[in-house]
């Protein structure tokens, strides 16, 4: 994780409260006292950028290393002491999806960012644009996360027989969503084709790619699938995964890895990093 600091208050009195104890407490979590240290009444500090991302830098490093209990009391504060605030929340929700829900973070973490979501989510006073929009970031955040048994499609492979992701089987699959028409979708998709480690555990069979066309232009698959590689499994989406919104699926391609069971062992990994397990 990168990233320390939180924020508090519920009101003058209570704020200096609060303040106060944070002086003699030495059971308080840290992120809770971080969150207590901040001054809600600067506003010209909360709703200064730089201000703000370091703030939230220290939110995530010190989430990282706290319990929910903790997690959940320091948001709390950090909630209620912005009041409502709709730019500094605003930013703040912007930057905790940069850190924790964007897959080229070098600290995304689903399970941490989904924690941030639910305090924001059951704060008072969040204006109802940026709830709207944090809602359906807990939804995508939620769908497939790791440890958890990949949601089921059916497809057809390029030699006409279906199929559905949980009939596939293999000790490791990496499932990967690709666009043929998007250029660097290709680029990628070739380093990963031209990987030794990844060649190599296919060919002792300790992986299997499927690989899925889910953008429902069937003419355009039909074109390129022959064009995919060999020791790939490839096919085009049946179910509708796009359309049902079963997949998160933020820019092509998107890559899991998941075990023998479905589960997802990496959620839209960085591809550098997928062939480094092998």
């Amino acid at each position: 994780m990168i990233i320390a600091l939180l924020l508090a208050a519920f009101g003058c009195s209570e704020k200096k409260r609060i303040h106060d104890t944070v002086k003699t407490s030495g059971d308080t979590p840290p992120l809770v006292l971080l969150c207590q240290d901040i001054d809600y009444f600067d506003t010209a500090a909360l709703h200064s950028e730089a201000f703000m991302k370091q703030t939230m830098t220290d939110i995530v490093k010190m989430m990282s290393v706290a319990d929910s209990a903790s997690t959940a009391r320091g948001l709390r504060i950090f909630f209620s002491g912005l009041d409502g605030d709709s730019i500094a929340i605003s930013e703040a929700s912007r930057l905790a999806q940069l850190y924790l829900g964007n897959p080229a973070s070098p600290v995304r973490d689903d399970d941490l960012y989904i924690r941030f979501l639910k305090s924001l989510l059951s704060a008072e006073g969040i204006p109802e644009s940026i709830r709207i929009r944090n809602e359906e970031c807990m939804r995508k955040a939620s769908l497939n996360r790791q440890g958890t048994i990949a949601t089921d499609f059916n497809y057809i492979d390029r030699n006409g027989a279906g199929g559905t992701l949980h009939r596939f089987e293999a000790p490791q699959t990496l499932l990967i969503f690709y666009d043929p028409e998007c250029t660097h979708c290709s680029d990628i998709l070739s380093e990963l084709a031209e990987d030794p480690g990844i060649n190599g555990a296919i060919a002792q069979g300790q992986l299997a790619v499927l690989a899925i066309y889910a953008e429902g232009k069937r003419d355009v698959w039909e074109k390129t699938k022959a064009g995919m590689p060999a020791n790939w499994n490839v096919g085009y989406d049946l179910t509708g995964i796009l359309d049902e919104d079963l997949y998160d699926l933020p820019a092509m391609p998107t890559l899991y890895l998941l075990d023998r069971t479905h589960s997802v062992l990496l959620k839209d990994p960085d591809p550098t990093l997928l062939m480094h397990q092998h």
